[in-house]
């Protein structure tokens, strides 16, 4: 799907807020798209008349790095975070069918905080640490996501990770590539141990992370999130911060890791190949970049081969 035009948007949303019970005089007065990642599309909307000043519009993608998309169960994962201690945007409505807008959506709370990033003093990165592990030790049965659990083990549930970047790597036209065929084979015979089952968000960068007075008071994007080993998470982090220039370095010698490794009380160990799986899933990415954005994203290609290189050498040595 392509971005559709605020214009578009606009007056169809509108139509819609105001056949909701006790939205009918809601009036759109704002609405600029939240600007960041792949995810699906994201709006703030201001309104007039109506119970909020403030919503996101939520829209499901069509296609995209992160394919395929679905708010629907995006939202199903809010409903059931809203009863843990994990605080995220509450549900106000879904919406399944594509009628309104062109696709499927949902209508959340909109948390007026910073990110991390933008955050300044406001953030603390102790606590952004341990609201991630908070996330990744939740009792997620206890709070209702046994659907999101879709593999009846931690080894099966890391092979269906490689099987869906692979599979975007033939749709995109790149499985063949060398060095893409060379990592899944590699990453493949050399499954790291000690896998369990947990929550996973599925992106833990900074910007899903709000804060105010120096307390995460909104976790979002939940999109991607799993029952899978809690350490891809990580995975990501340390991949990306290599492809921002941080040196190459074991991965427990991290501030984020030495600090995770504090609030969960244990060694995190084998994290080598979480940090090859999502290199390798980078190069993957680029790809899909590359045919949707129509460039390049912020890292080159031969930068993440490079790095991917010197991960596989880790991981098979």
């Amino acid at each position: 799907m392509e971005v559709p035009r605020a214009n578009d948007l606009v007056p169809r949303f509108e139509d819609w807020l105001q056949t909701v019970g006790g939205w009918r005089q809601a009036r759109v007065e704002r609405f600029h798209r939240v600007e960041g990642g792949a995810s699906n599309l994201t709006y703030r909307v201001g309104l007039a008349g109506g119970p909020r000043a403030d919503v996101v519009l939520r829209l499901q993608r069509e296609r995209g790095i992160f394919e395929p998309y679905d708010v629907l169960r995006e939202a199903r994962v809010l409903v059931a975070l809203r009863r843990t201690a994990i605080p995220v945007p509450e549900v106000l409505f879904v919406e399944a069918s594509s009628s309104a807008l062109g696709a499927p959506f949902a209508v959340l709370e909109w948390i007026d905080a910073p990110h991390m990033g933008a955050a300044g003093p406001e953030a603390d990165f102790r606590a952004y640490v341990a609201m991630v592990a908070r996330v990744h030790t939740l009792d997620w049965r206890g709070a209702g996501l046994e659907f999101l659990a879709a593999h009846p083990s931690p080894e099966a549930a890391l092979r269906a990770a490689l099987e869906a970047v692979r599979r975007r790597a033939a749709a995109w036209g790149c499985a063949a590539d060398p060095t893409v065929a060379r990592g899944f084979e590699i990453l493949s015979r050399s499954l790291p141990g000690g896998s369990t089952l947990g929550l996973r968000q599925g992106d833990i960068n900074v910007f899903n992370y709000l804060f105010r007075g120096g307390r995460v008071v909104g976790v979002v994007d939940w999109e991607q999130a799993a029952i899978a080993d809690p350490r891809l998470d990580i995975g990501q982090l340390l991949a990306l911060a290599h492809l921002k220039g941080a040196p190459w370095t074991d991965p427990r010698s991290t501030p984020f890791v030495r600090e995770y490794e504090a609030a969960v009380g244990h060694p995190v160990l084998g994290l080598e190949w979480f940090r090859a799986f999502w290199l390798w899933q980078l190069l993957v990415i680029h790809r899909g970049w590359e045919l949707f954005a129509g460039g390049e994203p912020w890292y080159g290609r031969s930068q993440a081969a490079a790095a991917l290189d010197r991960a596989l050498q880790e991981v098979s040595s």
